[in-house]
């Protein structure tokens, strides 16, 4: 079981959320990043060493990994330049998005295998699929075929062959989570749930708001739930796999609307339906329950109750 990690992207709205819940396991953290708009890691000042640096940098890594004497590294870094989000990013800067997806994290693992560091867990996406009409299964599973049409997902597509690499190649035990369209309090940025930010800034007693919504179902999964996934990988005494799927429900716009509805009375959404610019296929999730013991903590009720409690 490790008792030290580095979390890369730890000050990033992911990693700040499994910064804490590994901090909570008792595990040591170090954090790795570059400067954020937002601070998402006041609550753990003087908990979690924060090293500035980027991933792209061999020797700022070497160095994150010498101040805090990790055995384990867990790598939440992405490409967000500004607040349209990932896959805006990806699509606008591929290129930066294939440095810190692909070079930044061959540069963590590297740095970590030659220190002998064993486990290394990864957040992954779903967007390295491609649209549904690709994919005949009704749920997909690890074994489908990685089809990006973005930017952004071939970004992460590279990083899975990265990591694979580092399994085949020293026998690290390399794990990449696939999650789902990743939501919670501290988003601090737009991207693909946009819209229910959207509806729950609006959201008050005696309002009405219209929406353009696609109807298609789609993953998601609490930023939460992502956390207590990580801290189960990292503790696990197994080997893992190399790919896993991770997600808290699925569910619809309309879905999401009336759960909203009944946490603000009054409060009414209609929604017409709209296009989807792209439709991923919903992914299989028994692995991660199977191997892991993982149980989400949110259904769609809960996670927007949790929402509102936290600001929104």
């Amino acid at each position: 079981m490790a008792s030290s990690a580095l979390v890369v992207g730890a000050n990033g709205f992911v990693g700040s959320h499994i910064a804490r819940e590994l901090v909570r396991s008792g595990c040591t953290v170090t954090g790795m990043g570059m400067p954020m708009p937002v601070d998402l890691l006041s609550d753990l000042r003087g908990t979690v060493l924060m090293v500035q640096g980027s991933a792209e940098i061999a020797s700022e890594v070497e160095a994150a990994l010498d101040a805090g004497k990790a055995d384990v590294v867990v790598w939440s870094a992405g490409h967000n330049a500004n607040a349209s989000g990932l896959m805006a990013t990806g699509e606008s800067e591929p290129s930066k998005a294939l440095a810190v997806n692909a070079t930044g994290l061959f540069n963590v693992l590297n740095a970590a295998q030659k220190r002998g560091i064993r486990r290394a867990v990864i957040t992954g996406s779903l967007v390295v699929f491609g649209p549904a009409s690709g994919y005949p299964e009704q749920l997909v599973a690890e074994s489908a075929p990685p089809r990006p049409t973005t930017g952004y997902g071939l970004s992460k597509a590279m990083g899975e062959q990265v990591a694979q690499y580092f399994r085949d190649r020293f026998d690290m035990d390399v794990t990449t989570f696939r999650l789902a369209v990743v939501f919670g309090p501290g988003r601090w940025y737009g991207g693909v749930v946009s819209i229910l930010a959207r509806l729950l800034q609006e959201a008050a007693p005696g309002n009405t708001t219209q929406c353009e919504v696609p109807y298609e179902p789609f993953d998601l999964v609490h930023v939460k739930d992502v956390a207590s996934a990580v801290r189960l990988a990292v503790q696990s005494s197994r080997r893992l796999a190399p790919l896993y799927h991770l997600n808290s429900l699925t569910t619809t716009y309309p879905k999401l609307a009336r759960a909203i509805e009944q946490q603000v009375p009054g409060y009414r959404i209609d929604c017409t339906p709209s296009p989807a610019p792209l439709v991923y296929p919903l992914m299989n999730f028994d692995l991660i329950r199977k191997d892991l013991g993982y149980q989400p903590q949110f259904n769609v009720s809960s996670a927007i109750a949790d929402l509102i409690a936290h600001g929104r």
